[in-house]
């Protein structure tokens, strides 16, 4: 558990970040607040011309444009700011949702055959699985919506990560790493793996179960691993964790405080020795169960727990919101869960 000075740190810090973004998003009225004040002082263009200026730059530097597609619906800017996260309402559409109104903000790209519940980012890119004529394989999406199929058959792979360049996922008995090159990391029979995350600097962690147990422990792994052999490992109390994330340097876990209480917290573990930094707040969440969640953090140290279906909420220290779920104004909803665009 973190000291008092370290936690003071961290809520300051937070704060602190917190405000940057509000400074630098516009508000709606902000361009109306700021013509009305022109117009009040002296008549001069040059105040006129600065203010349209000054709203412009702030909105251009918070919008990524979307490039339209063959077959895909018009696509609207898609917002990259922090306070967004991406989702699948319709068969192969990957879109931007707002978080707190849950308002979609544009579409990313229209992808046929993307399974709506395999999602990945990483930074301003986006990873998908689609069936293809040539089997399942990985999509990629940039920042401007361009897609991109890699040359890489993934079969019925339903986990996915993403991170510092890296891609990972599940193959059969193994756990394959691409950057370049495929890099196989073998599991032993039998395992089951749950969720796997990808931190910037290329460890990967699993949310695996040895063979005969039901409860699963965060595994922690080099980024040059080709096995378990060496491995660091985080134990979770309780009934074990549903799905992890990364969260800077350290592990992040949600995780039930008790079997069967119908609540979920966000853990986090120190990633370099396993041990149990902070436990989180626990909130009121349907039964969860790994597969039907997803953890995503963000850039402000913030946690997005969205399920298929049964809930969303926005997890930031000791404060956590539920959110509206990822609908279109047609009324069609994310079938799997989404994932902050971090």
């Amino acid at each position: 558990m973190k000291d008092g000075n370290s936690t003071w740190d961290v809520e300051v810090v937070r704060a602190q970040l917190h405000r940057l973004v509000d400074d630098v998003e516009p508000s709606p009225d902000a361009l109306p607040k700021m013509l009305a004040a022109a117009r009040r002082r002296k008549p001069s263009r040059r105040p006129l011309f600065a203010a349209i200026g000054a709203v412009a730059a702030a909105a251009v530097a918070l919008v990524v444009a979307v490039a339209v597609l063959p077959g895909q619906q018009q696509p609207t800017p898609v917002s990259a700011q922090p306070n967004s996260y991406l989702a699948a309402p319709e068969p192969g559409v990957i879109a931007s949702f707002d978080i707190y109104s849950g308002r979609q903000n544009g579409v990313l790209s229209d992808i046929p055959g993307a399974d709506p519940e395999v999602l990945a980012t990483d930074r301003n890119r986006v990873l998908a699985v689609a069936t293809t004529s040539d089997g399942r394989q990985l999509v990629e999406v940039a920042a401007d919506g361009a897609k991109h199929v890699l040359p890489v058959p993934v079969g019925d792979a339903r986990l996915l990560t993403a991170g510092g360049g890296r891609i990972a996922y599940q193959d059969g008995d193994s756990v394959v790493v691409l950057r370049g090159e495929q890099q196989r990391i073998a599991l032993p029979a039998g395992m089951r793996v749950d969720d796997l995350a990808l931190s910037d600097d290329g460890r990967l962690a699993l949310l695996a179960a040895e063979p005969g147990r039901d409860r699963a422990s965060v595994l922690v792994l080099a980024p040059e691993a080709t096995s378990l052999a060496d491995h660091v490992e985080a134990t979770s109390d309780a009934c074990g964790p549903v799905a992890i994330a990364w969260s800077g340097h350290d592990v992040a876990a949600l995780e039930p405080p008790a079997c069967g209480a119908g609540q979920a917290r966000v853990a986090t573990f120190a990633a370099n020795s396993g041990r149990k930094l902070g436990a989180g707040v626990p909130f009121r969440t349907p039964e969860l169960t790994a597969g039907t969640a997803r953890l995503s953090a963000d850039p402000l140290g913030r946690f997005l727990v969205s399920t298929d279906g049964r809930g969303q909420w926005l997890v930031d220290g000791s404060e956590v919101r539920p959110l509206p779920p990822a609908c279109t104004t047609s009324g069609a909803c994310a079938s799997g869960p989404g994932t902050f665009w971090s």
